[in-house]
């Protein structure tokens, strides 16, 4: 059963990414058909400088222009690439990402022109450049680099042409870092709140739940704790890699390690329990007998003996050694035994019900 649910995780999530990353290749294409419709206008050639007699007798200053892009392929792609090394042919994905890359660094060639006034440009060649470690387990990047040689009239010294002169100096400013405009800040802030009202939402509705679990033997903090820091640290590293700066990082990692420590607990919880259920159908309350300490011992063979949690309170109030009462204790996938808090909770209230009645007669 852990096989299987292992096994449609994985096809789950490799669905999930050839959904998305098709889904961010159609918009690209999208726009790069609209935006070569919008500058058909700008020419482009592959020669070193224009027909004899194009200008006339007027002198041209050169101008360079210049488009450059960096495009990834996401993990899907990097799955079938794999798989094309054990059966080889050609690496179709890889070349559409390319093919995209000389296409938009074309498209920010030709912006770069019109921006200059121009309407042609020569001796337009391209460079590409892998940026990407794929020992490190990168996903493919790469970086097209486009330029050519415009033409524009020469108008006296350097001072007086509108392409080359740059009239007085100024100090660039760069604006503050918005966390809602970098899409990968985005999602994390939204993820954390998302967490966080999970959280007070368990906290709220535990006991209008069928079960209330509680770990039998405490939760495992120090795996919940390394599991949290590795998350935050994936977390960091991919928004780095997405220009997220570290002095936005670091903090958001300081502050999404416990809450994900408070998520593996809860979830934790609710995971196992509905999954040990489920397999569980026959599951019944097991009988145990309270001894010193408020130890738990079970009437019945095989079922675990645990302390029963010394912070609830009341504990010390209806249960006595040699009293007993029965108790649901499942164990789930993830490994861990649990235990349903609900019958003491009920043993509390009509023991809280009784002392108001026995006050109310006196």
């Amino acid at each position: 059963m852990e096989l299987l649910l292992k096994l449609g995780l994985f096809l789950v999530l490799l669905a999930l990414g050839y959904w998305r990353g098709r889904r961010n290749e159609r918009l690209h294409l999208r726009w790069l058909a609209e935006e070569e419709k919008r500058l058909t206008d700008v020419l482009i050639f592959a020669s070193h400088y224009p027909p004899p007699g194009a200008a006339g007798l007027q002198r041209m200053d050169p101008v360079l222009v210049s488009g450059s892009v960096v495009v990834a392929a996401d993990f899907f792609r990097m799955l079938v690439a794999s798989l094309r090394k054990v059966i080889g042919g050609n690496y179709a994905a890889h070349e559409r990402l390319l093919e995209r890359a000389r296409r938009h660094a074309t498209v920010k060639l030709k912006q770069h022109a019109q921006a200059q006034g121009l309407r042609m440009v020569f001796n337009v060649r391209y460079t590409t450049a892998r940026i990407s470690d794929p020992r490190a387990g990168e996903a493919m990047q790469v970086e097209v680099l486009a330029w050519g040689t415009g033409f524009v009239p020469a108008c006296g010294t350097v001072a007086q042409s509108r392409v080359h002169h740059q009239p007085g100096t100024h100090i660039t400013t760069h604006d503050g870092f918005d966390l809602l405009k970098n899409p990968v800040s985005r999602w994390w802030v939204i993820g954390w709140f998302a967490g966080l009202a999970y959280i007070f939402g368990e906290l709220l509705t535990d006991s209008l739940w069928l079960h209330s679990w509680r770990y039998l033997h405490g939760a495992p903090w120090q795996g919940f704790a390394v599991a949290a820091v590795v998350l935050a640290a994936l977390l960091a590293h991919n928004g780095r890699r997405n220009q997220l700066p570290w002095s936005i990082g670091i903090p958001l990692s300081v502050l999404t390690v416990p809450l994900l420590v408070g998520l593996f607990y809860f979830a934790g919880l609710r995971v196992n329990g509905n999954f040990a259920l489920a397999w569980q159908r026959d599951a019944a309350p097991t009988l145990y007998e309270v001894r010193a300490n408020f130890e738990m011992h079970p009437l019945e063979p095989g079922m675990p003996v645990w302390q029963l949690d010394p912070e609830s309170a009341y504990r010390e109030t209806i249960l006595r050694p040699g009293q007993r009462q029965p108790i649901l204790v499942v164990r789930g996938p993830l490994g861990f035994y649990q235990y349903d808090v609900q019958p003491l909770r009920e043993r509390y209230r009509q023991w809280h019900m009784s002392r108001q009645k026995e006050k109310a007669d006196k």
